[in-house]
């Protein structure tokens, strides 16, 4: 029998994660009805985890006999009556009157397969859903505005919901005999007290309703010593030991090292520099030594103990640091790290023929399947190439989420910026490309993901943010306007749809009446709308249209103003985007000219953290940036600008480097 390692328990998850809803104080006002009852005292297990969908992809699989540990098994979850969400159970749920039990899990999670093989197997436990309640099953990562509201601190997450969806109970894995004694106590809690908890429920719809309409509020001062108390932060949660930040479980901190990296080259701050190194090094410990890819998150400070499950979205933002990395110190370790996410993820996560990423593949081989041999991840992980295939491959979920592919593309196109890998490059903009034409719709915004022969979950704000984004960054690669121009587009429904007119900042999705439970409260994600920031202040610096730089400036001021927190590296990368102008380099002359292309490529691989390039053809561009305008010389020629001035026209390509340094050095 497999021995599962339970993750730390949590007495009381509930209440801390209602405490953290404290604006919707209607939310626990309901909750009490429930919770604080006499006899009420189910406590979760927190884990940072998952489960769900199919297809082999990939073939290799097989099983071997008698492997250490490994479970030959009867998975049971499938019998349970799971609904997906939507309104065909919530109206058998008012119909029946019963009380829904909501799972949320992810594809990937491994302690949501710990509770299909345990709790969800249990024979009593599929009566009682089948019999007495609604059942409906989501996977998070197909559902991030659903996430965002009924996560109860990690994955998988328990939750009860009222006929009508509004959330009474929440909890994450729950052992088969704590979730038959929470099932019965809360279906006995509604039968004794349903009057008023449906009274309450109706409160609650009401007052999240009235929660969209925009009010006034605090602005926030855009203040350039946020960059400097963002700085103290790093250093001051650095583990100088183990590299990273905090204790464990050490997850990846991208934006911190990219801010680091940034301030490093602006001021030469060597700690800065060394923070960020000494953390990429150490993060090499949960690398993937045989298949390449980073695995989601250390379980220990030192980056020796993996939870072995790989995301796309850690590969994506992975690349960006080793590719910094290499840049700031030519060194070969940084480079190889890139090199071996990408021949993971082009095994593993790339569809080759019609383009798009797949989304993650599990810890563990056998998760998916209810009768086959169970390994493990800290079994299956230590061992070789041959022995690997012989049992196996963990599943790949083969969804293509539009957010992640949009930080993946970006990533694959500054790989060909820094190392000239041109199918790199084709493999984004065929994605890209592929997306845009099947998952956009003027008006609507881009689509999260495809299923049932349709676009699914259009208009979300961490979809339309970090695919404009990857637009913007393919438009510098291939000076095709038409990806600036589709950024644009995206970014106008963004405005439509989601902006928040009065107080600032963005929805993460459009506002539904018809909407059910918790869909009904507005959310403004300091995260997306952070990035979201960025994205407009970029917009901005190539467009040249006031209009972005105004929204970026509303979207900082509601994000500095809201009393919700934001990470501090991340808020700091959009203070500085929006404050300081970044350094531009402009190449005039014709596309098809090889020294302009030359030209172009080396402005490409310069090492200048937040630098933008761009290439105007004289046969079809306007010469001109704003109220900059640019001379058509006889030959190709790059010029440096900052806001208030250019350099002189450098036309050997093997001299910018050299001319950008003297240039920076005369103006700082």
């Amino acid at each position: 029998m497999r021995k599962y390692k339970m993750p730390v328990k949590i007495g009381a998850e509930t209440m801390m994660y209602f405490s953290r809803m404290g604006r919707h104080a209607l939310v626990l006002s309901l909750m009490v009805a429930f919770v604080l009852a006499p006899g009420i005292g189910v406590g979760g297990v927190l884990a940072h985890e998952d489960e769900e969908h199919e297809k082999k992809a990939l073939g290799g699989a097989g099983t071997r006999e008698g492997l250490a540990q490994s479970l030959f098994r009867n998975k049971r979850d499938h019998e349970i009556n799971w609904h997906e969400w939507g309104d065909e159970p919530f109206q058998r749920a008012v119909t029946e009157d019963k009380l829904i039990l909501l799972d949320l899990t992810a594809v990937w999670c491994h302690w949501c397969h710990v509770m299909d093989e345990t709790s969800y197997s249990d024979p009593e436990i599929i009566a009682m859903l089948n019999r007495d309640f609604v059942a409906i099953r989501i996977d998070t990562d197909r559902r991030p505005d659903l996430q965002a509201r009924y996560l109860s601190g990690g994955w998988p997450s328990t939750d009860i919901l009222v006929p009508s969806g509004e959330m009474v109970f929440g909890a994450t894995y729950l052992r088969p005999e704590q979730l038959k004694s929470t099932l019965r106590q809360y279906q006995q809690l509604y039968k004794d007290h349903k009057p008023e908890i449906l009274k309450r429920a109706k409160a609650m719809q009401e007052e999240m309703k009235a929660a969209w309409v925009s009010h006034d509020a605090t602005k926030g001062a855009i203040d350039p010593a946020i960059l400097t108390r963002a700085v103290s932060m790093i250093k001051g949660n650095f583990d100088k030991e183990n590299g990273g930040f905090g204790t464990a479980p050490k997850f990846f901190e991208p934006d911190s090292l990219t801010f680091a990296f940034l301030m490093h080259h602006r001021t030469r701050d060597e700690e800065l520099k060394d923070i960020a190194l000494t953390t990429l090094r150490k993060q090499l410990g949960i690398f993937d030594p045989v298949w390449g890819g980073f695995y989601r998150y250390a379980v220990d400070a030192a980056w020796t103990t993996p939870h072995y499950e790989k995301m796309l979205d850690t590969q994506a933002m992975a690349i960006r640091n080793y590719l910094d990395a290499y840049q700031l110190t030519g060194e070969r370790r940084y480079r190889a790290a890139v090199e071996g996410i990408m021949r993971y993820v082009d095994r593993f996560l790339s569809n080759p023929g019609r383009g798009g990423f797949f989304a993650s593949q599990d810890a563990d081989v056998g998760s998916h399947d209810p009768h086959a041999n169970f390994v493990d991840g800290e079994e299956y992980y230590l061992l070789g190439e041959k022995e690997r295939l012989a049992i196996g491959i963990p599943h790949v979920d083969l969804t293509v989420l539009t957010h992640w592919n949009g930080l993946m593309a970006e990533s694959y196109l500054k790989v060909y910026q820094v190392l000239g890998d041109k199918r790199a490059r084709d493999f984004a903009l065929k994605t890209l490309d592929m997306l845009y034409v099947t998952r956009y719709r003027e008006g609507a915004g881009i689509a999260h993901y495809f299923a049932h022969g349709k676009p699914q979950q259009a208009g979300l704000l961490v979809d339309q943010v970090a695919f404009a984004r990857a637009l913007l960054e393919a438009y510098v690669v291939t000076a095709d306007r038409s990806y600036l121009q589709k950024a644009e587009r995206i970014v106008a429904d963004m405005h439509t749809l989601l902006e928040d007119k009065t107080a600032g900042g963005f929805f993460d999705m459009a506002f539904d009446p018809d909407a059910k439970g918790m869909l009904l409260r507005p959310e403004k994600p300091t995260i997306e709308n952070a990035r979201a920031s960025i994205l407009l202040s970029e917009l901005y610096y190539f467009t040249d249209n006031k209009m972005y730089k105004q929204s970026a400036e509303r979207t900082l001021q509601y994000l500095l103003g809201s009393r919700s927190p934001y990470p501090p590296a991340l808020g700091a990368l959009a203070v500085d985007r929006h404050l300081n102008y970044p350094l531009h380099i402009v190449i005039v002359g014709e596309k098809k000219e090889p020294t302009t292309q030359s030209l172009w490529n080396e402005s490409l691989r310069v090492y200048a953290p937040g630098k933008t390039v761009m290439l105007l053809d004289p046969s079809k561009d306007k010469l001109a940036i704003g109220e900059v305008s640019f001379p058509k010389l006889a030959k190709p020629a790059a010029y440096v600008c900052t806001d208030l001035l250019c350099s002189k026209p450098i036309e050997k390509p093997g001299q910018l480097r050299e001319n950008l340094e003297q240039f920076l050095r005369a103006t700082s």
